[in-house]
């Protein structure tokens, strides 16, 4: 069974800015959640709104067996998701523990720095209370996800020195 480093955290925290600065300093090759269930030939969201969760995550199992060939992975993903009404939504340990999940990097920012992102990425205001409680469900779903899982949750603050996440991860190769 494949494993997965879930390298998490809500739309707009730095994922995938991380994941460039890091992708030649380690042999783990990174994929986008996202990606992957286009790839599958589905389109899952609108405007970062999923119709469906419990159907987004089993697309994303399928797409992760169909199209990634290695034993170990990051995966840029999340532990929560906006629904089709764009209530903030906990995937759930069911879905969620499909997935050989072995780490989880759970990366935050202040939220003002998150907003900005995604206005300059999106050109949508999201309201920073919502935004707000986005990160810190995020959060919570990924320490419970850790727990119940019995792995380490890596918690990193965009901006930090990048070095503390590529040390991690040459732990896990």
């Amino acid at each position: 069974m494949k494993k997965i480093i879930l390298l998490t955290g809500i739309h707009g925290v730095g994922k995938g800015y991380i994941s460039s600065c890091i992708k030649n300093c380690i042999k783990i090759p990174i994929y986008e959640a996202s990606r992957l269930i286009k790839q599958s030939g589905n389109v899952s969201d609108l405007n970062k709104k999923v119709c469906n969760i419990n159907n987004n995550q089993d697309i994303l199992y399928s797409a992760i067996n169909n199209y990634v060939k290695e034993n170990l992975f990051i995966l840029d993903g999340h532990t929560c998701l906006l629904n089709k009404d764009g209530g903030i939504e906990k995937i759930s340990f069911q879905s969620l523990c499909k997935f050989n999940i072995v780490g989880i990097i759970y990366i935050y920012d202040n939220i003002e720095n998150i907003k900005e992102r995604l206005y300059k990425r999106d050109k949508i205001v999201y309201d920073i209370k919502k935004l707000d409680l986005f990160q810190k469900l995020e959060y919570e779903n990924s320490l419970a996800l850790s727990k119940n899982l019995n792995i380490r949750l890596f918690e990193f603050k965009n901006g930090e020195d990048i070095n503390l996440i590529i040390n991690y991860l040459k732990e896990m190769e």
